[in-house]
C-alpha cells in the first residue's frame, strides 16, 4: 500500500472517530435540553401516582443524578463492551432492541440500494441516449417529478393502489423478499430520479473527454466507448454522493417503516422519542452515526483508489 493511501486511510478512521464523538455527545445535550424528564416520563409510565420521591429515586436509579459529561463517558465506557443500558419502555437490554431492528433496516437499504443502482444505471444510461431527443425530455421530466414525491407519500400511495384497491400485494404478512420490497422500493424512487439524472449529465461529460476521443480515433463503437470507458469513469464520480443517499434511506426508513408497520430500525428510534427511552435514543444514534460516517468513508476510499488506479492505467480522469 503507497504512503498516500495509508495515509489517506489514517485521516478518515480520525473523521470518523471525531464524528461519532461530536454526534453522541449533542445527542445527549439535546436529551437534557429537552422540557420532558427522562425520569419523569419513566415514572409516569411505570406507576399510576407519580411523586416527587418516585421521580427523585429513578433519577438516580438511571444515573441522571450524575453531571452530564459523567453520564456521557460512564455510557461511552459501557457502549465500547457493547452495554448500552436499559431499555426504560420494556426493560430488555438496549443492545437486545438494536440487534432485533437493525437487521430489518439493513435489509430494506440493501435492497433499496440494488434497486437505485440498477435503475439510476437505466435511467441514466437513457438519459444520455435520448438526450436532444422527446423521449428524453419526457423521461427527465418522470424523473423531476420522483425527486419531488417524499417516500412517505408513495407509501400511502402504494397501500392505497396495489393493496386495497388492485390487491395485487399484500403489505402484511409477508415472507422473505416480498416483506421489505415495498419499503425499499418506495425509499429508492427518489434516488432512481436523482442519479439517473446525475448520471447522464456525467455520461455527457465524460464523451467529451480525450480518452473518449482517442478511443473514437482507435475505431472503438460509440457503444463500447459508452459502456467500458464512460460508465466506469462516471460511476467512480458519484461513488461518495451515492452513499449519501443510502445514509438518507436508512434515515427515512423512520417514517416509512412506519406507513408499512415494518418494525425496523426507524421505527424503534421514532417509537423511542415519543416513549422518551434515552438509553435506546443514545444507543441508536450512535448505531447511525457509526453506520453513515464508515459508509461515506468507505466510498470516498474506494472512489479515491480506483481514481488512482485509473489513472495509473491512463484511462483519464
Amino acid at each position: 500500500m503507497r504512503r498516500e493511501t495509508k495515509r489517506y486511510i489514517i485521516r478518515k478512521i480520525a473523521i470518523v472517530i471525531l464524528t461519532v464523538f461530536v454526534v453522541t455527545l449533542l445527542s445527549f445535550l439535546l436529551m437534557r435540553l429537552s422540557p420532558i424528564d427522562p425520569a419523569t416520563a419513566y415514572v409516569k409510565r411505570n406507576s399510576a401516582i407519580v411523586t416527587q420521591e418516585q421521580i427523585d429515586k429513578a433519577r438516580v436509579m438511571l444515573g441522571l443524578d450524575k453531571p452530564l459529561l459523567l453520564q456521557y463517558f460512564d455510557w461511552v465506557r459501557n457502549a465500547v463492551c457493547m452495554d448500552f443500558g436499559i431499555s426504560l419502555g420494556t426493560g430488555n437490554p438496549v443492545a437486545n432492541e438494536l440487534a432485533k431492528t437493525v437487521s430489518v433496516t439493513l435489509k430494506v437499504v440493501a435492497l433499496s440500494g440494488i434497486m437505485m443502482s440498477i435503475g439510476a444505471l437505466a435511467v441514466g444510461t437513457l438519459g444520455y441516449l435520448g438526450r436532444n431527443r422527446i423521449w428524453g425530455t419526457l423521461l427527465s421530466l418522470l424523473t423531476m417529478v420522483g425527486i419531488s414525491v417524499p417516500g412517505f407519500y408513495l407509501g400511502t400511495a402504494f397501500i392505497d393502489i396495489f393493496a386495497l384497491k388492485l390487491g395485487w400485494l399484500s403489505v402484511l404478512g409477508n415472507t422473505g423478499i416480498a416483506k421489505y420490497f415495498p419499503v425499499a422500493l418506495c425509499l429508492s424512487v427518489c434516488g432512481i430520479c436523482f442519479y439517473g439524472q446525475m448520471l447522464a449529465s456525467s455520461l455527457e461529460r465524460e464523451m467529451e473527454q480525450d480518452y473518449a476521443m482517442y478511443a473514437r480515433c482507435r475505431g472503438l463503437s460509440e457503444g463500447y466507448i459508452l459502456i467500458f470507458h464512460g460508465l466506469p469513469h462516471a460511476i467512480v464520480d458519484l461513488l461518495p454522493s451515492f452513499a449519501q443517499m443510502l445514509s438518507l434511506c436508512l434515515a427515512n426508513a423512520a417514517i416509512v417503516e412506519r406507513v408499512f408497520s415494518l418494525p425496523g430500525f426507524g421505527y424503534l428510534i421514532v417509537d423511542a422519542v415519543v416513549k422518551r427511552d434515552s438509553p435506546i435514543i443514545h444507543g441508536a444514534v450512535l448505531i447511525l452515526a457509526l453506520v453513515l460516517v464508515v459508509l461515506d468513508s468507505f466510498t470516498e476510499l474506494l472512489q479515491y483508489i480506483l481514481r488512482s488506479d485509473m489513472r495509473a492505467k491512463g484511462g483519464g480522469g
